[in-house]
């Protein structure tokens, strides 16, 4: 199973791509908002009930046996969040692959290219299927080593 990481939100997913069912989604930007937090002023106690709250979707995400992927949307993603998923990731047998969903013509996450295992851009035109969006490989000799 491939984890996917991306800024945009449901309503990008929805209009790019048609399969969305059998992926599981993880929106920061929801959780944030059930537990009435909002990222200006979270503190550290309501960002660890946060980041339990993902952690535990994950988990049960990467069991089921009908899901192809997980989808973790995060408008505020950097190098801590990406580490942090990685320590979350590696303890997890089912999940195989980190990958970025990005915008071509605009990339917004150019500078995190190098911690993922494939990068994939959003369609242009159409909408595809997930599962059949082309991915980035070449960048196998600049991917940091995972810590």
């Amino acid at each position: 199973m491939k984890f996917y990481v991306t800024t945009e939100g449901s309503q990008k997913l929805k209009r790019s791509f048609l399969n969305l069912k059998l992926f599981s989604i993880i929106n920061v930007s929801d959780i944030l908002n059930k537990f009435n937090y909002d990222y200006e002023t979270i503190n550290d106690y309501e960002s660890f009930i946060v980041s339990n709250r993902i952690n535990d979707l994950i988990h049960t995400y990467s069991k089921s046996k009908r899901i192809r992927g997980i989808i973790y949307s995060n408008p505020s993603i950097n190098e801590g969040t990406i580490m942090s998923l990685y320590d979350t990731l590696d303890k997890l047998d089912s999940v195989s692959e980190l990958v970025l969903l990005d915008d071509y013509n605009i990339p917004k996450l150019k500078k995190l290219y190098p911690y993922f295992d494939e990068i994939i851009y959003f369609p242009s035109i159409k909408k595809i299927r997930l599962i059949e969006a082309t991915c980035i490989n070449d960048l196998s000799s600049k991917k940091l080593e995972r810590k």
